[in-house]
C-alpha cells in the first residue's frame, strides 16, 4: 500500500467527496490509525484554486478545538498531492444511521441535534459559519458521541484571514440544505447554519428532508415557496415541532436567536435513550468519555 510522506500508510477508501478521497490508514511513526484526505490536484480545472481550499479547509479545522471536531494533525504536500491528516473515527454517518434506523427515537435525535449545536456553539463563537451541514456530514461513534467534519466551504465572519472560496451566483455548501435567503444571494451567517440544523432535526425524525423532491431546483423551490409538511409523529413532544419548524422558517429572523438557545431545548430531551443495536448498543455508564463528560457536567450546577 501506499505510504505519504514517508509516514502515513494508506489502508482503504472511507468516502469520496467534490475535492478527494478520504482513506483509512495508519501512522507509522505513531503507531496509530489515522484518516488522510488527498487531493489529486490534476483532478480539478484549476490547480491553484484546489491549493487554496485545501489549505483553507486545513486551517479551519485546526483552529477549532472541540470534542466534535476531529483533530487534524498533519498537513502538507507529497508528490504533488496534498494530504491532511486527521483523527480516525470509528463510526457511521447519520446519513447512514437515518437511512438504516429511521425514523430515529425522539432522544435519539435530541442527542445528535444538541452535540452539533454545541459544535455550532463553539464555530459561531470563533466567528466561523460551516456552511454544510448535513447528516452526511456527521458522525456518529460508538460511544454515542457526534463528530462534525468537512469544513471545505467554511467561512469567517468579518476576517480576512480566510479567503472566500464563492463567488456571486455559487452556491456554497449543499443546495439540499440551504437556507432560503442564500439563494437570494444573502452571505451566509449563524443563521443560516441554525437552518440546516432544522433541516437534520426534520429528516431525523421524518425519515425525508422538509422539502424533497427527486428535482434539485423544484426542492430549492419549495423551500423559498412552501411550509414543510407537518410531523406526524404522536411521540413528538410539542418543544421539538416548534422548534424544528422555527429553525426552518424562511426569514432568519424567524429562528432562534443561537445555537446555544437550541441546544439548551434540545438537551432536557436526551433521556431514556434505547440502544441501537450495531450501533450503539453497549452501556455507556462506564465508558471513560462519558465518565470525564459526567464530572465536567457538574461543574456551575
Amino acid at each position: 500500500m501506499k505510504t505519504i510522506a514517508e509516514r502515513y500508510k494508506l489502508a482503504s477508501p472511507i468516502a469520496r467527496g467534490g475535492m478527494g478521497v478520504v482513506w483509512q490508514g495508519s501512522d507509522l511513526r505513531l503507531n496509530r490509525p489515522v484518516a488522510i484526505k488527498l487531493i489529486y490536484e490534476d483532478d480539478l480545472v484549476a490547480k491553484n484554486e484546489a491549493t487554496r481550499r485545501f489549505y483553507r479547509e486545513a486551517r479551519i479545522t485546526a483552529r477549532l478545538r472541540h470534542p466534535g471536531v476531529p483533530v487534524v494533525y498533519d498537513f502538507g504536500s507529497d508528490g504533488g498531492e496534498l494530504f491532511m491528516v486527521m483523527e480516525y473515527l470509528d463510526g457511521h454517518t447519520v446519513r447512514d444511521l437515518i437511512a438504516e434506523r429511521s425514523p430515529l427515537p425522539v432522544s435519539w435525535v435530541a442527542l445528535i441535534g444538541a452535540q452539533v449545536c454545541a459544535v455550532l456553539a463553539a464555530a459561531h463563537g470563533a466567528g466561523l459559519i460551516h456552511r454544510d451541514i448535513k447528516p452526511g456530514n456527521l458522525v456518529m461513534c460508538p460511544d454515542a458521541t457526534v463528530k462534525v467534519i468537512d469544513f471545505g466551504v467554511a467561512t469567517a465572519l468579518g476576517a480576512k484571514e480566510f479567503s472566500q472560496i464563492t463567488q456571486a451566483g455559487q452556491i456554497p455548501g449543499t443546495a439540499r440544505y440551504m437556507a432560503p435567503e442564500l439563494v437570494h444571494g444573502i452571505e451566509a451567517s449563524r443563521s443560516s447554519d441554525l437552518y440546516t440544523v432544522g433541516c437534520l432535526l426534520y429528516e431525523l425524525l421524518t425519515g425525508s428532508r422538509p422539502f424533497a423532491s427527486r428535482d434539485l431546483m423544484t426542492e430549492i423551490d419549495r423551500s423559498r415557496r412552501e411550509s414543510p409538511p407537518p410531523i406526524a409523529r404522536p411521540d413528538v413532544p410539542r418543544e421539538l415541532e416548534e422548534l424544528t419548524l422555527r429553525l426552518l422558517a424562511k426569514s432568519p429572523e424567524g429562528r432562534p436567536e443561537s445555537a446555544l438557545r437550541v441546544f439548551e431545548i434540545l438537551s432536557p430531551l436526551v433521556k431514556a435513550l434505547p440502544s441501537l443495536p450495531g450501533l450503539v448498543d453497549k452501556d455507556l455508564s462506564a465508558d471513560p468519555v462519558h465518565m470525564y463528560a459526567a464530572v465536567i457536567q457538574r461543574v456551575g450546577t
